[in-house]
């Protein structure tokens, strides 16, 4: 039995009733990582659903190529792999990787479906969650066929300043990765929007100067 207070970080499970929040501590249990490991592997049976209490996380797919896409980064309070138990075939849709130590509640399939059966505000939660993410895949799906690099790069640091819990960190090769394109281009870009006052780089750490400016490179290519 998991003890509720690893409950207040992750905000699906905060904000249930007593009496499922007492079912998630009979059937959850913690499971802590090392930055570095690999939590779920794509393509593999998707045995386990998991709700981030500390540390992030990145999502990953790997074209036939061999090259990575970065679908997103998580922090803490995000549930994780859930879409996957859902789908018929019961199989990891991605891969998910820890980029720092790392604290999940777990539940297992079993105990993921029963909870959908018998706790309506459980079910409800969830579909909010997968509204926010059906949303996310559709931006970045419709910002690789409509707008330039220069485009997406600006909007994919607009929507990192916006989440200051997981602004830092970014390589150049996964900000290429998340994006659609190579680290050469990533790294002219921003060396482009640092001689035009746009952005400052520290280390791996990228700050807003001129938020209208990044806009602009979006609207110019929606006139």
């Amino acid at each position: 039995m998991i003890d509720e207070r690893y409950f207040k970080p992750i905000p699906l499970i905060s904000s249930l009733s007593s009496t499922t929040q007492g079912m998630i501590a009979e059937r959850g249990f913690l499971r802590e990582l090392q930055a570095g490991e690999t939590l779920v592997i794509e393509g593999m049976p998707a045995e386990y659903a998991y709700f981030l209490v500390s540390g992030s996380v990145r999502v990953i797919r790997m074209r036939r190529d061999g090259r990575m896409q970065v679908l997103a980064r998580f922090g803490p309070g995000a549930p994780l792999n859930i879409i996957s138990l859902l789908n018929q075939k019961k199989v990891n849709r991605a891969s998910i990787e820890t980029l720092t130590t790392t604290a999940l509640l777990v539940l297992s399939a079993s105990d993921f479906d029963y909870l959908l059966s018998h706790a309506p505000d459980f079910s409800k939660a969830l579909l909010g969650i997968f509204a926010e993410r059906i949303a996310t895949i559709t931006d970045l799906a419709a910002g690789l066929s409509l707008y330039s690099v220069r485009a997406r790069l600006a909007k994919f640091l607009i929507e990192l300043a916006d989440k200051p819990d997981a602004a830092s960190g970014w390589t150049q090769d996964e900000i290429a990765a998340h994006i659609g394109t190579v680290r050469d281009v990533v790294g002219r870009l921003l060396r482009e929007f640092e001689a035009e006052g746009l952005i400052k780089r520290s280390r791996q750490q990228i700050s807003l100067i001129d938020r209208e400016g990044l806009f602009n490179q979006i609207e110019h290519e929606d006139r």
